[in-house]
């Protein structure tokens, strides 16, 4: 029960700083234009407070679930989870999405005040999770530090995830299965969406020493991409399905189908390209 209160207050303070970042911001956002059912009913302020309870109570979950059935150490574990989370929130906010911003066009103002916009969450999201780890989370005295991936299978598989999460979203939106601005703004759009394959690549390396060591370390790393880091980046979008009439089908259909490339990414290089003997050979 302590535990529980514990990480109920960390993940209180956690939506308190990250709406007080927001709140510091200079915005020409006018909230009337917030269509939703949610809003309607709701209304805006209760609505952006469900969006952080579940963003950052999944952040705080996820660290717990993992990081206790982990080997290495809490401080580890903390900033392992919560770099990711807040290179997440950081990147994501860049995504040129002209529409649920104060910005008529994507410029140097727009990468700014995005940044800006962003760092709150990260912020957050990474005292959160060193917090949860060093309070929440039993040490272990047979902890060891986690060992991390040889150089050259970091650089490989951080390209693959990257070049299949682009080549995915590129298809998308070629399609137009999926609403962008890459008809107007094809450099912005994919130039971000190359960045944030690497992010998510970046992920997969810092998170892969939690059970690299386990006979089913393919598996587990498969798990922990797709239920931490995949559905972090869902939660993370479900803020304009919270704001916009109709937008929530396609936010969820986007999110999947990144979550997909990148499971398939991580599935392939697991099974198909570590353990090849050209990689054997060179580590």
């Amino acid at each position: 029960m302590k535990k529980i209160v514990i990480t109920a207050v960390v993940v209180l303070l956690a939506i308190v700083f990250a709406i007080a970042s927001k709140t510091m911001l200079p915005s020409d956002i006018n909230v009337g234009d917030f269509d939703s059912v949610f809003i309607r009913v709701l209304g805006f302020e209760i609505i952006a407070a469900i969006y952080f309870l579940l963003l950052f109570s999944h952040n705080a979950i996820a660290t717990i679930v993992f990081g206790r059935n982990s080997d290495i150490p809490n401080m580890q574990i903390g900033v392992r989870f919560g770099v990711c989370f807040g290179l997440i929130y950081l990147f994501g906010m860049q995504e040129v999405i002209l529409e649920s911003s104060p910005f008529s066009s994507w410029g140097v103002d727009y990468v700014i005040y995005q940044f800006f916009d962003g760092a709150g969450e990260a912020i957050a999201a990474l005292l959160l999770c060193i917090i949860i780890s060093a309070i929440v989370i039993d040490k272990r005295d047979n902890a060891k530090a986690a060992s991390s991936m040889p150089g050259r299978d970091m650089v490989w598989a951080v390209l693959l995830i990257a070049i299949i999460f682009t080549a995915v979203r590129a298809i998308a939106y070629e399609t137009g299965i999926i609403h962008s601005n890459a008809g107007q703004l094809p450099v912005p759009t994919y130039v971000w969406t190359g960045i944030f394959g690497v992010v998510l690549g970046v992920c997969f390396v810092l998170l892969y020493p939690f059970y690299s060591n386990r006979v089913n370390s393919s598996e587990l790393s498969l798990f922990i991409m797709m239920l931490a880091i995949g559905l972090c980046w869902i939660f993370f979008n479900l803020y304009i399905g919270l704001i916009f009439a109709g937008a929530m089908t396609e936010v969820l259909f986007r999110g999947g189908l990144d979550v997909i490339a990148m499971v398939l990414a991580v599935f392939i290089w697991n099974n198909y390209i570590r353990s090849v003997s050209v990689f054997a050979e060179m580590d």
